[in-house]
């Protein structure tokens, strides 16, 4: 198969020949594009994969080194995991799925036939998850932000240096600064001018 960008990269964890041929003879007829790496041991999975991360893999469970399951934990937060068996059984399903496998597959000719479905509706899913958990950790970011900024909003506060003749306030810096400048560094108040009824008479006084 040629390789470009939206090829997907598989990896085949299957010791049975048989099988194995079965199951990429199904993806080279189909539609999609795949490349597909099969390993026969967990050994063999594993050194793929430090290799190459790929975009999922479908596992044996009953492999010559080990039960593919074991491959779930490692690898579940980098790409989907389909566990495939011969001998179907709710215990093992209920094992591969808790382990954190997106899917259980019995093995069949129907189930090899119709394996790039199962592999387009897995990676959909994969991807619906992890924008999921995308999207709560940027609410959660945005919570803690707004947290944050909350607890920093500016409050006037205790003893306030003023001037008893200009009226400038004096920072905790030493700085003398007039009063708007520190009220709008030092709270969230927003200032308009105007004149009291007393200096509008003065003001008016003055100008006459």
């Amino acid at each position: 198969m040629s390789k470009n960008n939206s090829e997907r990269h598989i990896l085949l964890v299957e010791d049975e020949s048989g099988h194995a041929e079965l199951i990429c003879r199904a993806f080279a007829d189909s539609a999609e594009e795949y490349s597909v790496i099969v390993a026969r041991t967990l050994s063999e999975a594993r050194t793929e994969i430090e290799n190459r991360t790929p975009h999922i893999a479908l596992v044996d469970n009953g492999l010559p080194d080990g039960q593919g399951v074991a491959l779930v934990p490692m690898c579940k937060d980098r790409f989907p995991i389909v566990i495939l068996t011969s001998h179907g059984g709710e215990e093992l399903a209920v094992q591969a799925l808790k382990s954190g496998a997106m899917d259980y597959v019995v093995k069949s000719p129907e189930a090899f036939d119709s394996m790039p479905r199962t592999v387009e509706r897995t990676l959909r899913e994969w991807h619906l998850i992890h924008e999921r958990k995308r999207e709560e950790k940027e609410r959660e970011k945005l919570i803690r932000e707004l947290q944050e900024a909350l607890a920093n909003v500016k409050k006037l506060s205790g003893l306030i240096p003023i001037c008893s003749s200009c009226k400038k306030i004096r920072d905790d810096k030493g700085y003398w600064n007039q009063l708007e400048k520190y009220l709008l560094e030092h709270s969230d108040a927003t200032l308009s001018h105007g004149l009291c009824p007393e200096c509008a008479k003065d003001f008016v006084s003055g100008a006459s």
